[in-house]
């Protein structure tokens, strides 16, 4: 499995995926042209099925964003039936791997009380991240997790 520059022939695979997990992140209104940006800034990441079908499914997805010396992630989801084989593990390496200048590299993410949200908490500390600041962008309670290199 191995994370490539999303497309636009994704977009309607991506957008199923956001509405599978709406209910958790809260409503995304702008979210395809906010894809459709990171597109074409080669700023989204995909993971496809086994199959290599160029026009998806797309099983997980990611937007990175931030400068050179603080990368951030800046959404991640995996299709519900896909979670638990390592999708999102590999888009976060991925992502640190693009981001070899990045002294931090952030990531908000569901706070400790949202049990929907352990496995994404499991998988950022065991990749190195460290749970940091309380925070609410567009009102909605996260914790910023922060991977801090030398």
């Amino acid at each position: 499995m191995q994370p490539d520059l999303a497309r636009a022939a994704d977009i309607s695979s991506w957008l199923e995926i956001v509405r599978e997990v709406e209910p958790l992140f809260g409503p995304m209104p702008d979210f395809e042209a906010t894809l459709l940006r990171k597109i074409e800034q080669r700023a989204a990441l995909r993971v496809l099925s086994d199959d290599r079908d160029e026009a998806g499914p797309v099983l997980g997805g990611m937007l990175l964003g931030g400068t050179r010396e603080h990368g951030w992630i800046r959404w991640l989801a995996v299709r519900s039936a896909a979670r638990g084989k390592g999708i999102g593990q590999c888009l976060v390496e991925a992502a640190i791997k693009r981001m070899p200048a990045a002294k931090t590299i952030s990531l908000d993410t569901f706070r400790e009380e949202n049990v929907a949200g352990w496995p994404a908490r499991r998988l950022y500390r065991r990749l190195g991240f460290v749970p940091g600041a309380l925070v609410e962008p567009q009102g909605m309670p996260r914790q910023r997790f922060d991977l801090v290199r030398g």
